[in-house]
């Protein structure tokens, strides 16, 4: 029995945010799922209570199910309980019971007469709660949805990709806001699945809304889209508007920006706090990443091994942490000027027959015997105006004893840039066609340029870290220097050596020096081969090991025999009899001399005549093997796995360890280059902070030369030497760490520093949110591709305009280029009366029609627009109400066209290049 939540108390008040924070395994979303009962077979909740506490839901219950509700605790009834009634409402003919259950009592002997308003002549129900655990169906589908909305954390999997995103907002509504809640039955299954429901005008309307509140550019058009035709986080925001849609009291935020890059993780957590600040909702927020906990979290609970092992206020958790375990993992966090992480040792424990005690005892430096013991209790720490306990036995601990080993951050490395780089790309172009015919594809016809003709070049000794949001061409740089995927163009170098001439065979020879680690280890490693044969495998291919043999046949004399390939001897006439072999390694150093009698079904023998005699060919099987598990062995012990699991398959391990799977099988072949794929993006921070100092003892031991691919910019400012910055295909900046992190010279470089999450709750963050998300490379914007997100593009020099209301102008032309203005809805949609109210629909439309050019300007933009600059917009306005969307296109160009669309900027050959236009300008006020 897997007790993945055992016991756990927690409470979340109303408006407020909590964050419940620890490793993979530690029983954080099982906590979550259990709260709506979604636990998946053979998971099922065995005790406990789940007390959800609002007024207007304890009464609606009771109105709903009077005959269900008890006072007691009983299988199948709602449990409402520890509220009281308003005496002063209640009828002359109605008898109170003067019991503790009266509550529950009156609920159901006068369900008619509970109301959500205290009115005379009437029972008023408040401050109760409805038990969760102990609900019927039917509340629990009325509560779930509607009072309780869930984030989940991968959106692909999440969301139904026959459906369009309007139909799965609208499905939301219409379940628990317009009351079209079907039978859950065979027949309306099949029947939903055959004909999708149609939306009414009203509920169109309405999730038009929805969209546009949680951010959705164009709603009107995108809500007939389907979720493949959303990016990462736009589909992130359908799934908000779903758990929003209702309007809940409660929203679970499981792990929702995890898989997102910084820039759009930051806008989904602004949406959030901004809509919670209009909703008045309260939030459970799960993460692993501490940053993320510090800047939005009121509250901070942290379990591990299905316990919450300590629970406080943000502030008070971060600076004064009490329990072992929390002080551990903030340690494990990439901080600036930390030389060494610091990662907890050891595994979350097996959640079967857990020991008694403190479950953390295993991995707590501080662990004394008492502590697993017994239960362990909680103990109050801090002030006692704060509550902030902690499930721990210590009052304190030295954390003087908690200190790192190993070799510093490789950041700290010289990098010598006069030397000819290791690797080196010139050029490097990589296209694919989505054309489907052959005049498609000679003609370029949906190419999509995910590189496009970048310079790079990697030092040997050094770590470059290529940085950049998802779709920006990161993961396909390193697959292309690899020739994993063929360039289109460009020249690639491997010390000195040009890749793209080289054969098949070459290659192949060739990539023994460069190795590959994957980002996902589980879809990276074959999952019907054992970790053993996974690192086997590339050994095998380039025939490594190597080792020389002596073999004494049939009593001659010896013979040296070099691999595996032959051995001259005398002529031998005795075949069946045994051979003894001397095996020597010569590139495995613990692999002891040894003499072995190898019979007849270890070796194959063949004779063949020659001019010099007969040669005798023999294939050493057992002498290979031998070797290839003591290189096994040894490969494992280097990433810190034990011998034993060389027989596990992927799945029996946790995420680390298959990351250092994969790192093992990269460094089977001695590579002097690896290409690091987002090799820590989904780990826990503690597997993650293992992970990062065994690349940096690696390369310190075997003086090894990375291509760090990543989008956690905390973790690349701790490894990393030099960084590139890509955006769109193309390198837009590059210098050392520290000069980028304290000095950024491009826009982008400046917005996606600051969107970092701080793993520190009294630090202010200053963030700098990008609109929209990266356009596509199928059709990039002219000039700076940055242009369409870009806060500081450069407004011409005949014109007097401020940033933020020239960033609206470039938003408006840009809708005008793809004909996606509206103007009859934005008249419908913004016309309002002098006082504020909207109008009646009739009136509106009729007011609507005549309203000029110069009203939608102000409905259009929330910024000052005067003189020539508001003339130009209301022009244009006209010119698109005729239908004239290449005049209106010509006018507004003329009037604001920016150097930033008109060329495209170069990146320097300097230090600390930066492809802007803003770089080395006379003038930087505008920015």
């Amino acid at each position: 029995m897997v007790k993945a939540v055992d016991g756990i108390d927690l409470t979340i008040r109303e408006g407020e945010t909590v964050g419940l924070v620890g490793e993979s395994g530690s029983g954080k979303s099982v906590t979550a799922l259990s709260t709506m009962d979604l636990v998946d077979s053979p998971g099922e909740i065995v005790d406990g209570q789940i007390e959800f506490h609002d007024p207007e839901v304890v009464r609606r219950v009771a109105q709903q199910y009077p005959d269900q509700i008890v006072t007691g605790r009983h299988d199948g009834f709602i449990y409402i309980n520890k509220g009281h009634v308003d005496r002063s409402a209640v009828p002359p003919d109605v008898t109170i019971p003067d019991r503790a259950d009266a509550l529950g009592s009156l609920a159901r002997l006068y369900p008619d007469a509970i109301v959500r308003e205290n009115e005379d002549g009437y029972l008023y129900i408040e401050d109760g709660y409805v038990d969760l655990m102990a609900a019927p169906e039917p509340v629990l589908r009325d509560v779930r949805g509607g009072d309780i909305g869930m984030v989940f954390q991968d959106p692909m999997t999440s969301l139904n990709p026959a459906l369009t995103v309007g139909e799965q907002v609208a499905e939301s509504l219409n379940l628990h806001r317009h009351g079209e809640q079907k039978a859950d039955t065979w027949r309306n299954a099949i029947s939903e699945s055959l004909i999708p429901g149609r939306m009414s005008a009203e509920l169109r309307e309405e999730t038009i809304e929805l969209l546009a509140e949680v951010g959705i550019p164009e709603p009107a058009q995108r809500i007939d889209e389907y979720p493949h035709e959303f990016s990462g986080g736009m589909r992130q925001r359908v799934l908000v508007a779903i758990a929003l849609a209702c309007r809940p009291k409660l929203l679970i935020a499981d792990e929702p920006t995890t898989a997102l890059d910084v820039t759009i993780q930051a806008q989904i957590l602004d949406l959030i706090n901004d809509l919670q600040d209009d909703l008045g909702m309260s939030v459970l927020f799960i993460t692993h990443d501490l940053g993320v906990v510090a800047e939005t979290c009121d509250r901070v609970a942290v379990m591990y091994a299905g316990e919450i092992v300590e629970e406080g206020p943000v502030e008070e958790i971060f600076t004064n942490p009490s329990h072992p375990y929390t002080y551990t993992l903030l340690e494990s966090i990439p901080h600036e000027g930390t030389d060494r992480l610091t990662p907890i040792e050891g595994n979350v424990p097996d959640l079967i027959n857990m020991p008694d005690g403190c479950h953390f005892a295993s991995r707590c430096p501080w662990s004394k015997p008492e502590c697993e013991e017994g239960e362990i209790p909680y103990l109050q720490n801090g002030p006692e105006s704060i509550d902030h306990r902690a499930k721990c036995i210590l009052p304190d601990y030295d954390t003087s004893r908690y200190r790192p080993e190993g070799v510093s951050a490789t950041s700290s490395h010289d990098v010598d840039t006069d030397e000819d780089p290791l690797v080196s790309a010139r050029g490097l172009t990589k296209h694919f066609s989505r054309a489907d015919g052959i005049l498609g594809k000679l003609f370029g016809e949906g190419t999509v340029k995910a590189v496009d003709d970048i310079d790079l070049s990697v030092y040997e000794g050094e770590t470059l870290g290529l940085v950049g949001e998802s779709g920006c061409g990161k993961s396909t740089t390193g697959r292309s220097i690899l020739q994993l995927t063929e360039p289109t163009d460009g020249t690639v170098l491997f010390t000195g050596d040009v890749l793209n001439d080289l054969g098949r065979s070459e290659l192949r020879e060739k990539r023994q020096d460069m190795q590959m680690i994957f980002q996902d280890p589980l879809s990276s490693l074959d999952p019907r081969q054992t970790v053993g044969s996974t690192i086997a495998e590339p050994l095998e291919i380039h025939d490594q090991p190597t080792f020389d043999v002596s073999a004494n046949v049939f009593g001659g004399q010896d013979v040296e025999l070099t691999g595996t390939e032959s051995l001259l001897g005398e002529l031998v006439e005795r075949e069946e009899s045994d051979i003894a072999v001397t095996i020597r390694d010569q590139e495995v150093g613990s692999l002891e001399l040894r003499t072995e009698v190898l019979s007849k079904e270890d070796i194959d023998i063949s004779i063949s005549e020659r001019s010099r005699g007969l040669t005798l060919s023999i294939e050493i099987n057992r002498a290979k093997r031998d070797l290839l598990d003591a290189r096994i062995t040894e490969l494992l012990s280097e990433v810190g796995l034990d011998p034993t699991q060389r027989d596990r398959y992927p799945h029996e391990l946790s995420g680390g360890q298959r990351q250092r799977v994969g790192i093992a099988r990269a460094l089977a072949v001695d590579p002097d280059f690896i290409v690091c794929d987002e090799p820590v993006s989904a780990l826990d921070v503690s597997v993650q902070a293992q992970i990062i100092n065994l690349l940096e003892d690696l390369q310190q031991e075997f003086g090894l030369t990375y291509l760090f691919i990543a989008h956690d910019l905390s973790v690349v400012r701790h490894i990393c030497d030099r960084v590139a910055v890509m955006y769109l295909g193309k390198v837009v900046e590059v210098a050392g760490t520290d000069e980028l992190f304290s000095d950024q010279k491009h826009p982008y470089t400046e917005a996606l520093l600051s969107a970092v999450p701080v793993p520190d709750p009294t630090r202010e963050s200053e963030r700098i949110l990008l609109e929209g998300g990266v356009p596509s490379p199928v059709d990039p914007p002219s000039g700076c591709s940055f242009r369409t997100r870009c806060p500081s593009v450069i407004p011409p020099e005949s014109i007097e305009i401020d940033q933020e209301t020239y960033r609206e102008v470039m938003h408006f032309r840009q809708r005008v280029e793809e004909k996606a203005v509206d103007l009859d809805a934005i008249q419908e949609e913004g016309f309002v009366t002098d006082g504020g109210t909207s109008v009646e629909a009739a009136e509106r439309s009729n007011a609507t029609e005549n309203a000029s050019a110069q009203q939608l300007v102000d409905l259009i933009f929330d910024g000052d627009l005067t003189g020539e600059n508001r003339m130009t917009i209301a022009w244009a306005i006209d010119l698109i109400d005729d239908g004239k969307w290449p005049e209106a296109q010509n006018v507004l160009r003329q009037r604001f066209e920016s150097v930033c669309e008109r060329t495209q900027p170069v990146l320097q050959k300097e230090p600390h290049p930066a492809a802007c236009h803003l770089y080395n300008q006379p003038d930087t006020t505008q920015r």
